[in-house]
């Protein structure tokens, strides 16, 4: 495994993330205390939405935007395994299951760490820990396994193929391929909270410092930039076109990486969000905060 280093700063949080809130203005200041609260004390963001619905907005709760659970605390991270059950993944170090037709919380496992990313594929889940360490869960019995550890603080995961992939503070991507050990494959990444694939292994992620959309080729190391100057984007994520959307305070944006061309999606009005999860239908799923429960985003690929 490559000689990293850790991470020893590591703090855990209560289950409800604080509620924090950073204007759009002021961003020298304002990237300095997300990264600060981020990276040294593992803390998460709420970003203020407008207090009026403007045209082609998405007001909460609407029908394009609805409340779907009640609170159940305030997840770092969710994930869809696409087959109508949401995983939450929450700082304390739980792992919840939601089903979707019922509505009803099951505790897959608990006592993971302090948690920052899950993602979700073949009955499993990968979740990073802000102690650096990658674990694998199966779902349906709530047993894991360490894939690996000893990393620099863990935040975004993916799979794709048969490699789990992360982000790191350090600005780079980490593959750990199933029954391999863990190599650096990009670097200079600055700081993402998350990470997506599109179908053909390109991965995109979101530098909340330099406010770049960046997408790298995994293989070969190779990044540029798609989109910049955004303010603290987060929530990267792909639809089935291979379009990436990405959170901008209270907008989703969405940029096309064929042509670089970026556009306004919608603002998110109502809700204090800090990141979404788009699943394979086009439906996102988010927190609305500390204590504001779940929420399902209907039609923003449509859009």
């Amino acid at each position: 495994m490559d000689s990293m280093v850790r991470s020893r700063t590591a703090t855990r949080l209560p289950l409800d993330r604080p509620a924090r809130s950073l204007t759009r203005r002021g961003r020298t200041l304002g990237v300095a205390l997300a990264l600060g609260a981020l990276l040294a004390s593992g803390a998460t963001m709420t970003l203020a939405g407008p207090a009026v619905a403007a045209t082609g907005d998405i007001k909460c709760p609407s029908t394009e935007c609805a409340r779907i659970a009640p609170a159940a605390g305030s997840p770092v991270a969710i994930a869809s395994d696409n087959a109508g059950a949401l995983y939450l993944a929450y700082s304390g170090g739980d792992l919840l299951k939601l089903d979707l037709a019922t509505g009803a919380f099951s505790t897959v496992t608990t006592g993971l760490g302090n948690l920052r990313g899950v993602a979700v594929a073949d009955g499993s889940a990968y979740i990073t820990n802000f102690d650096g360490v990658l674990q694998q869960v199966t779902l349906a019995t709530g047993s894991r396994r360490t894939l690996a550890s000893g990393l620099p603080s863990l935040f975004g995961v993916a799979r794709f193929g048969t490699t789990t992939y992360v982000t790191d503070g350090n600005g780079e991507i980490v593959a750990v391929p199933d029954g391999g050990s863990s190599r650096v494959v990009a670097t200079g990444l600055g700081f993402s909270y998350g990470l997506a694939f599109d179908k053909a292994g390109l991965a995109y992620t979101a530098d909340m410092g330099q406010g770049r959309i960046l997408q790298t080729n995994v293989t070969t190391g190779a990044t540029r930039v798609l989109a910049s100057e955004n303010y603290e984007p987060t929530s990267i994520s792909v639809d089935g076109n291979s379009l990436v959307y990405f959170l901008v305070g209270d907008e989703v944006k969405r940029v096309n990486p064929a042509t670089g061309a970026q556009s306004h999606v919608a603002n998110i009005v109502g809700l204090n969000i800090f990141s979404f999860s788009l699943t394979a239908s086009g439906e996102a799923y988010t927190s609305g905060g500390s204590g504001d429960g779940l929420w399902r985003l209907s039609g923003l690929t449509s859009r």
